[in-house]
């Protein structure tokens, strides 16, 4: 079996993004959903990475597949379902990022991804497992997350989070609260904005230095920081003109978790540290310059690895 970087599950779905400032009016179809974002970010990076996800046996689903595998995404394991329809969502123009998405995907085939379909020795054969905490908001794809994270635990894989809170797809904000933590708890590397770790009560310093995980913690246009191993770095991007802040985040993540596979244990952990924040505040600086998620992603000329080295 190929040997991946990364492996990435949970949602894969198409992004309604408007083309003006209303909602009612023309909008752009494209293939988003966090951790297919963040394949395809590795992917157009040049790392090996596989997308496990499930769509729909549609023309929304085949769009999907072909966009990821266009950026470098081995597709093998996304699954078919040929019941249920490809999960949707409406971006709504001028919200707050955790308001800004209208998810739909009450039965449909994202939240029905089965663990049982995924070759269990994939993770035997891969260095990092990332998902978001979007997946456990539905029982089946609960299910096989919380299935695949012991899998990828059991076998010595990292596992990463990004919290990417989006109450509006949860039955209560206490459920959406008590998940996530879970997945905190189960993850090495945290990432989250400055938001979500005031609405979860966490300390990223106190999470870092207690459990001695790596957490990521960004702000917009402001500070990113990297808190691990009793320190922090913080790095502020470059002021840029955002044209669409929808890609930085996953942005953000994939540059990061492309880093950390290529240099993390040929660096000293602060040096390591403070030239992966670089990589990956560069890399959203340029993703919310331009339009798209998924478009919007950086190649590696793009990023100038030896600046940082």
């Amino acid at each position: 079996m190929k040997e991946y970087d990364v492996l990435t599950i949970g949602e894969a779905l198409i992004d309604f993004v408007p083309e003006g400032d209303r909602i009612p009016g023309p909008y752009r179809a494209v293939a988003g959903g966090a951790p297919n974002n963040v394949a395809c970010g590795l992917g157009k990076l040049g790392a090996d990475v596989a997308l496990l996800a499930r769509v729909g046996d549609d023309a929304l689903g085949r769009c999907i597949i072909h966009t990821a595998k266009a950026c470098g995404v081995d597709v093998t394991y996304v699954q078919k379902d040929h019941k249920r329809v490809t999960t949707v969502t409406i971006v709504m123009p001028h919200s707050e990022d955790m308001c800004r998405y209208a998810i739909y995907r009450k039965e449909s085939a994202d939240g029905a991804l089965a663990f049982e379909e995924i070759p269990q020795e994939i993770f035997e054969h891969a260095k990092i497992l990332h998902y978001g905490s979007l997946g456990m908001a539905e029982k089946t794809s609960n299910t096989a997350m919380r299935m695949a994270i012991k899998k990828a635990l059991d076998n010595g894989m990292v596992t990463s989070l990004d919290v990417n809170l989006r109450p509006g797809s949860w039955e209560s904000e206490e459920e959406m609260s008590e998940r996530c933590m879970e997945l905190i708890q189960l993850s090495n590397i945290v990432k989250l904005t400055k938001d979500e770790a005031e609405i979860l009560r966490i300390s990223p310093r106190k999470l870092a230095e207690k459990e001695g995980k790596i957490v990521l913690v960004t702000d917009g246009a402001e500070a990113a920081s990297i808190y691990a191993d009793g320190f922090e770095v913080s790095r502020k991007p470059d002021a840029v003109k955002a044209v669409d802040v929808t890609g930085g985040g996953d942005s953000f993540m994939s540059a990061f978790l492309y880093y950390y596979t290529r240099y993390a244990d040929k660096m000293e952990r602060k040096e390591f540290v403070r030239t992966a924040i670089a990589f990956a505040v560069r890399a959203s600086s340029i993703s919310v310059q331009r339009y798209g998620a998924i478009d919007s992603l950086p190649v590696l000329s793009e990023l100038d690895v030896k600046e940082v080295e």
